[in-house]
């Protein structure tokens, strides 16, 4: 093992601050997400015109992570009374490219609970054909007190945004992807977000899941150095001498 770098500072009337520096070697595999974190979600239906329809209830749910194999309801699904939508995330380390640097993952799954489609035909021949989301923060003023973005533990110095994919499916069978970072901001300091409004999203009646993943790249606080303050009148070691 290293030894840590020992520098000794002078201080005042003879004084020694022994300080034994120490950086931090972060883990790549050390969790970036807080522990029991929750996130809003909110998904609307809209036509060309502009037209939107909440489809999951009537705004938004709260979703806690650890939860991307029990995914939990976020509300009613408007399109198939009496089916939920159901949404699950956890930060993932799968699948990490070893020359483009050593970043995290969150993956998020929404789907309904009876394999029914997010946008139903009827929904689809009445000119609603497109979809968003809205993950962490939301533009309706009225549910903005209920955002909750993903939240970053305090040990996190700062998350660099990596990129956005959005896969659509019907059941397990997938139907397209998409990359979609550009619109939240490639290389820029991510807060956790999700929620562009003009990102729409045509889909159609087949669609009835969508996987979404974010690459970020942590920055972690190094560890504080650790100090002994060694007091003495003039040097360490030096004694004084008898008159």
């Amino acid at each position: 093992m290293a030894t840590p770098p020992k520098v000794a500072v002078a201080g005042v009337a003879g004084t020694i601050v022994s300080v034994f520096g120490s950086a931090a070697a972060a883990d790549p595999l050390e969790p970036v997400i807080t522990p029991n974190d929750d996130v809003s979600f909110l998904m609307y239906m809209a036509k060309d015109s502009g037209e939107e329809q909440i489809l999951n209830g009537t705004g938004p749910g709260l979703v806690r992570t650890d939860s991307l194999d029990m995914p939990e309801s976020v509300g009613e699904s408007f399109n198939s009374p009496g089916a939920d939508i159901l949404v699950g995330w956890d930060e993932i380390f799968d699948s990490r490219p070893g020359d483009a640097g050593t970043f995290s993952r969150i993956r998020l799954n929404a789907r309904t609970s009876n394999g029914s489609p997010f946008l139903s035909p009827d929904a689809i021949n009445d000119g609603f054909r497109l979809m968003r989301w809205e993950i962490g923060d939301h533009s309706d003023p009225a549910f903005q007190p209920l955002a909750d973005a993903f939240g970053f533990r305090n040990g996190v110095e700062d998350i660099v945004f990596v990129n956005a994919r959005v896969v659509f499916f019907d059941d397990d069978v997938q139907l397209n992807s998409l990359e979609y970072g550009f619109t939240i901001g490639i290389g820029s300091t991510w807060d956790g977000t999700d929620s562009v409004s003009d990102n729409l999203f045509t889909v159609g009646s087949d669609v009835n899941r969508i996987e979404i993943t974010y690459d970020y790249d942590p920055t972690f606080i190094p560890a504080p150095a650790s100090a002994a303050l060694l007091t003495g009148m003039g040097l360490i070691g030096a004694r004084r001498r008898r008159r």
